[in-house]
């Protein structure tokens, strides 16, 4: 990787955290899309050597600040999808994009898993009324980010 693919990577994951807080009514936060998680599993899935766990705990250790979260609920939930990423990355990388919404739907909703019951457990638990919609939301997008970032890398590279 050369040093604007690197500053690609940090600007990709600002936006991602940037979009992840924006602001929206009560409602609409269910159908908000895990947009720094996605912008992981991307950059899981092309720069598998560079994104490796040191990467999970400022990522998540910054998600929680943002969100108000117990802290290490993300972390947790980042390293469960790390794992599982990287023990399928090279089949994931030859799906289709409709094989690999089904994957992201999974991991997706494996993280809110993974978050809702670290919250359980520090009691401070949310409704879990609508807990897969953000990973319906985020299977929805991925199409659109994963093309829109792997033609910019590429072009980068």
């Amino acid at each position: 990787m050369n040093l604007s693919s690197y500053v690609f990577m940090i600007f990709t994951i600002a936006v991602g955290f940037v979009l992840q807080n924006f602001p929206l009514n009560a409602l609409m936060d269910w159908f908000v899309p895990e947009w720094v998680l996605l912008v992981f599993i991307f950059w899981q899935l092309q720069a598998t050597s560079l994104v490796n766990f040191w990467w999970v705990w400022p990522l998540g250790m910054l998600l929680d600040v943002q969100q108000s979260t117990p802290l290490g609920t993300s972390v947790l939930g980042f390293a469960i999808v790390l794992y599982l990423l990287q023990l399928m990355y090279q089949r994931l990388r030859i799906f289709n994009i409709a094989q690999q919404m089904g994957v992201v739907f999974l991991l997706v909703c494996t993280y809110q898993l993974t978050t809702y019951w670290a919250m359980l457990i520090t009691d401070d638990v949310q409704k879990p009324l609508l807990l897969w919609m953000p990973a319906a939301m985020s299977m929805l997008v991925w199409p659109w980010l994963y093309l829109l970032m792997l033609n910019t890398y590429q072009k980068l590279r």
